[in-house]
């Protein structure tokens, strides 16, 4: 069935048409241009083109509004050109120029405007759009999101979690697969089972489809679906059927000569200028002419020739001494006062996870999160919602509402599962800022418990923040029992970049204590996120110890065991931000002591203690003695063995001895 029949779409007007093809032979010769200016040498990578899919982008742009956001792919100019007019902007990008429109850190697959960001990893912008789309429904705006698939993009798990929660929510966007049937050198046959159609309805998405060769029908069906996404809030997915007349990037084409010609001769813009020589060749030389001025103009300007490296923290510290509001409470009651307390303060406040909510009705099991952090928020306010178990998804998510305008924490309900949002955090939300120029920002929080000595076993008891380490713009807390949560979270929330907070689970049931053990006093750094650092009253420590998060509370018990039997003063200092890491106030101590022992609740290998002996050497520290203790298995389901595998009390005891003695 004609996806239009029986709806009340005008056809197009012949300037709307004509309007329609001159900008598609825009596209076109740009793409062409691109081709060429990367046989000269003056496009570096490669260049993914559009050519024969043009139309799509314009026939979209037909029904959007400014306002409205698209999000693209590797194969995103056609996209981008048929709302935008930049060219020199856009061929200075794509020629690494300082005055491209990301400034030549994107290039060719990652291109920002307002309103239109691209990225060239399949799948990963699907969640993305549902976020910006999520947050447009908060807002109660007209806008809606545009997110373009290509078919080879049905093989990635993450779209179905997008389409699930877009379905779920009601959100208003528009799912475009450009269906050209062959992903780079693969067969859409060899790499789809099914039909795209009951997968999208079995999402609970709209399903529409048309084809690139029908521009009014093309024109109609855009029509549609933007109008179910912004009148009637429905989550809709459009197929369209297509031809790539192009390899995949540069030359790599294994298809069928002849099938190409085939289709070549069927393209629209060749039978425009087939039918219409006249007028077309009139059109082509006069668009030729602003495109190669475009491009000469974007040729002279300054190339981007290298970028600020980031450089490990080493700032100047004062001390004072430890004072915390909160003193006695449990640390889960402290994480949910300062969720409440940003809710309160902020009305673009928006959490989601598994599990988080808590409804009164359900009186004898409200929930509110598997360690009761979220109890009662989803009561007192509006913006906290349940997800499936998506974690993918739902980080990804995070980050479209923070492009949205939003302040999104996700909540993802155990740390090992953190492995799932890897790509979505990595690959996405810590590169907009750089790999767009510093023109979007993504305040994104990300809370999950980390930790074992709860029995859960393998899989949900490990301390695998180590593989976050070193993440370009992303900060990483661990919270302890000494330095408030509300404090560390009125730091994370005014960040600008994506902060992940690691919440150890049986943190959760331990008072903040601001009392310093019997002999030591407590400080703190003026730190935005504070080093804690615990010192002898009287007398000069002998060694250092480092460590972050729960492992504070053994540590402090073992220094106190290492001074009542062997009489060996410790002195700890526990970062409360473990990256970036300021190395100051590891370098102060151990100048003085001379021995360091770090203890990490999970591996160490390439972890924090790794980073800190390097950082260590960098700075010509040689000390008489270092020693590591953590945990490099797997966490057995056995209480009595994991209990015996993590650092424990007696474990860093006999490990301080060991390192005092510099055996």
């Amino acid at each position: 069935m004609n996806p239009t029949e029986n709806l009340k779409l005008q056809s197009i007007t012949k300037d709307t048409r004509t309007k329609i093809i001159e900008k598609a032979f825009l596209i076109r010769l740009v793409e062409e241009k691109l081709l060429a200016l990367f046989l000269d040498g003056k496009i570096n990578g490669t260049v993914h083109t559009c050519i024969g899919q043009e139309l799509i982008g314009v026939c979209s742009s037909e029904h959007l509004q400014d306002n409205d956001y698209v999000l693209s792919n590797h194969r995103g100019h056609g996209h981008l050109l048929s709302r935008d007019n930049d060219l020199v902007g856009f061929f200075a990008e794509l020629m690494g120029k300082e005055k491209g429109i990301c400034g030549g850190m994107g290039g060719s697959q990652h291109l920002y405007k307002p309103n239109h960001l691209s990225n060239g990893l399949q799948g990963g912008m699907t969640p993305i759009g549902a976020g910006i789309a999520l947050a447009n429904k908060i807002k109660k705006d007209d806008n809606i999101v545009v997110c373009y698939i290509g078919d080879g993009t049905l093989g990635e798990g993450t779209i179905y979690e997008a389409f699930n929660l877009a379905a779920i929510w009601d959100l208003p966007i528009v799912y475009v697969l450009e269906n050209n049937r062959i992903a780079q050198s693969t067969s859409f046959e060899q790499t789809f089972a099914g039909s795209t159609k009951k997968r999208a309805e079995g999402f609970g998405l709209h399903y529409l489809e048309t084809n690139i060769w029908d521009i009014e029908d093309m024109v109609k069906t855009f029509e549609h679906a933007t109008s179910l996404a912004r009148n009637e809030q429905k989550a809709v997915f459009l197929e369209i059927d297509v031809y790539r007349l192009y390899s995949h990037s540069k030359g790599d084409d294994n298809r069928n000569p002849d099938e190409i010609a085939a289709y070549k001769l069927k393209d629209i813009l060749n039978q425009e200028a087939e039918n219409n020589p006249e007028e077309i060749t009139a059109l082509r030389k006069h668009l030729q002419q602003q495109i190669d001025d475009a491009a000469a103009l974007a040729e002279k300007l300054p190339t981007l020739e290298k970028i600020e490296q980031n450089k490990q923290l080493q700032t100047p510290i004062n001390y004072s001494t430890l004072q915390e509001d909160g003193d006695g409470k449990r640390i889960n009651e402290l994480i949910h006062e300062s969720l409440k307390t940003q809710f309160t303060k902020h009305a673009n406040a928006v959490m989601i996870g598994e599990d988080i909510e808590y409804l009164s009705k359900w009186s004898s099991a409200p929930y509110g999160g598997a360690f009761k952090v979220s109890k009662d928020l989803s009561d007192k306010f509006d913006n906290v919602r349940n997800t499936p178990i998506s974690e993918a998804a739902i980080t990804g998510i995070g980050t479209g509402l923070a492009i949205g305008g939003m302040l999104p924490i996700v909540e993802i309900m155990f740390g090992d599962f953190m492995t799932l949002t890897f790509d979505q955090i990595f690959n996405h939300a810590c590169k907009f800022n750089k790999m767009f120029n510093g023109q979007i920002d993504i305040p994104l929080v990300v809370r999950t418990p980390m930790g074992g000595k709860r029995g859960y076993g393998p899989t949900h008891s490990q301390s695998i923040e180590k593989h976050f380490l070193g993440i370009n713009d992303l900060s990483i807390v661990a919270l302890n029992h000494r330095i408030s949560p509300l404090r560390i979270y009125e730091a994370v929330f005014a960040e600008k970049i994506p902060s992940l907070v690691i919440e150890n689970k049986v943190l959760y049931t331990k008072q903040l204590q601001s009392i310093a053990p019997l002999g030591y006093t407590i400080q703190i750094t003026d730190e935005n996120y504070p080093t804690l650092k615990i010192t002898p009253d009287q007398k000069k420590a002998d060694l250092t110890i480092v460590c972050y998060g729960e492992m504070l509370g053994d540590v402090e018990k073992a220094v106190e065991l290492a001074f009542e039997e062997e009489e060996i003063l410790c002195e700890i200092i526990c970062p409360s931000r473990i990256s970036p890491l300021n190395i100051t106030p590891i370098l102060e101590s151990v100048t003085a002591t001379n021995r360091l022992l770090t203890v990490e609740e999970g591996s160490n290998v390439a972890a924090y203690s790794s980073e800190i002996a390097a950082l260590l050497m960098e700075n010509n520290i040689q000390l008489s003695a270092f020693k590591r203790i953590s945990n490099n298995e797997i966490i057995p389901s056995s209480f009595k063995a994991e209990m015996a595998a993590i650092p424990n009390t007696n474990s860093i005891f006999e490990k301080i001895k060991v390192t005092y003695n510099g055996k």
